[in-house]
């Protein structure tokens, strides 16, 4: 075995070489393996670094608001005023409020409260998630409240209406020969009014929304919506004019009840009909609404006449008028 001096001066024999290169060889491999090690560590690692965004993903965040526009009426059907001074409250399955609003006097469609209902991903305690259902309590000064029907919830920007009654409803059911169920609701404070009248006309039994006692074609449930009398067969909700200029939107007159708002329905055919909603317009330049309100003055009574525009390319097309 050779010997060698080292560069320190020190005796070196070949052995020591030899051992030298074993423990180099050793450390060579050690490194490329913690390489290999680190490596793995990291793509173990990686889906790691990528769940932290996930997990801010599925937390809840705002989306927006919905806006519920709508009619709160009194017990005859007519839209109430600022004057009634009622709260108009949405509260969610928690029983908290989320979004509340006074009645205002009516625009010239009739609306009288504007409620804007806060989103989030998920429902909270202040907020609605998108198709929610939400309660509607109504709230007077006085402190008397009303639970009324519920208010679906839509999507963000988006605008729903809504129309509401401020009395204790009392439910009517008919069904007819093919067994389909209609159902109506009248105030009971309705009914007690009429009770008096049934009795002079030697009416038996209780009040029925669904007949027509003074035989005029409009049953006794839409006379109460009208504000008519159903007891005097010249006093009914119809069509009392109508013109269509060619190439213009349609006219239809109408007797109208102050307080209450109108809209028109239409279909293509009066055999097997399928009445649906006509937008209509105040005048022939305006633009289109839902439903129009021709007077606020509950006294006020007397001609209005509405505009509509008719399906293009239809042969035949029919309207009518419908208290809201």
């Amino acid at each position: 075995m050779a010997d060698f001096i080292g560069c320190d001066g020190s005796f070196k024999t070949s052995a020591d070489f030899a051992m030298r290169a074993v423990d180099s060889g050793k450390s060579d491999f050690k490194q490329k393996k913690d390489k290999i090690m680190n490596r793995r560590m990291k793509k173990i690692m990686m889906p790691a670094v990528f769940l932290l965004p996930l997990a801010v993903c599925a937390a809840n965040f705002p989306v927006g608001t919905h806006l519920v526009k709508g009619t709160l009426k009194d017990w005859r059907n007519k839209v109430l005023t600022s004057s009634a001074a009622v709260t108009i409250q949405a509260v969610n399955t928690n029983g908290s409020v989320i979004a509340s609003t006074t009645v205002a006097d009516p625009t010239a469609d009739g609306y009288n409260f504007l409620l804007q209902i806060p989103l989030s991903s998920t429902a909270t305690d202040s907020t609605a998630a998108v198709d929610d259902t939400l309660n509607c309590v109504l709230v007077q000064d006085s402190g008397l409240s009303l639970a009324v029907d519920p208010i679906p919830v839509g999507h963000a920007d988006t605008v729903s209406t809504v129309s509401l009654a401020f009395v204790n409803m009392k439910s009517y059911t008919s069904t007819d020969d093919k067994g389909n169920e209609t159902t109506v609701s009248v105030p009971a404070e309705y009914v007690d009014t009429i009770a008096p009248w049934m009795e002079a006309k030697e009416i038996e039994g209780d009040y029925d929304p669904f007949a027509d006692y003074d035989q005029d074609g409009a049953s006794n449930y839409l006379e109460y919506r009208a504000g008519t009398n159903p007891f005097f067969e010249f006093d009914k909700l119809a069509i009392s004019a109508y013109a269509a200029p060619q190439g213009a939107p349609h006219a239809l007159s109408f007797e109208y009840v102050g307080g209450h708002v109108y809209g028109v329905a239409t279909t293509l055919s009066l055999v097997n009909p399928e009445w649906a909603t006509q937008p209509v317009m105040k005048s022939e330049t305006d633009s289109e609404h839902e439903q129009v309100m021709p007077s606020a003055d509950e006294e006020d009574v007397g001609m209005a006449t509405i505009y509509v525009v008719p399906a293009e390319g239809a042969t035949s097309q029919f309207f009518r008028v419908e208290a809201k």
